[in-house]
């Protein structure tokens, strides 16, 4: 009997401040029945949602919805020992530079294997790493203000079409600023 390869996604969301990401993102992971580690740059965000410093095997072994707060001395090598669930990097660009760490490569190569799906967040197409991109089967698009076209090079996939959408949502955005179209790559 064939046994069926699960597909590990990876999502990126990308929008303004106050267009709903946040807000869409908790609905998500809530409807998921996942577990799920969301990492933030600092502590005001995701509060509602326990912190989790990952220093023991325990820690390992939450459900529901735990926050991490990024530390770039131990963060991405605890990271990697998460299994079977959601890891939401929110606003990654406040912790994660252009010249990502071998960690998140290995992470985003792997996470199939690991069981994880991920979600990359930021507040337009320049404030997530390139190295995302390169992995993203879904895009979720609120209104951004950057240039698409400095991310030309690494969207492989209906670059085009994601241009106009993204043109597409900021218009419909001025009549509800929390519209979004999600893209399937």
């Amino acid at each position: 009997m064939e046994q069926k390869t699960r597909e590990a996604m990876l999502t990126i969301v990308l929008g303004f401040n106050g267009t709903g990401k946040t807000t869409l993102l908790k609905q998500i992971l809530q409807d998921s029945g996942q577990r799920a580690l969301v990492i933030t740059p600092d502590c005001v965000e995701w509060t509602e949602y326990p912190e989790n410093e990952l220093n023991t095997k325990k820690d390992y072994l939450f459900t529901g919805i735990n926050r991490h707060i990024f530390n770039p001395e131990t963060t991405l090598k605890r990271v990697l020992l998460f299994k079977k669930g959601i890891i939401l990097f929110d606003d990654c660009r406040a912790y994660f530079q252009d010249a990502t760490a071998p960690e998140v490569r290995q992470l985003l190569i792997r996470r199939r294997q690991y069981g994880v799906d991920i979600f990359a967040v930021g507040h337009g197409f320049t404030q997530v790493p390139l190295v995302f991109f390169t992995f993203a089967n879904t895009y979720i698009l609120f209104k951004t203000v950057d240039n698409i076209n400095r991310r030309k090079d690494c969207i492989s996939q209906n670059f085009d079409f994601i241009k106009q959408s993204q043109l597409y949502v900021n218009e419909k955005a001025k009549v509800d600023p929390h519209f979004y179209r999600i893209i399937n790559n």
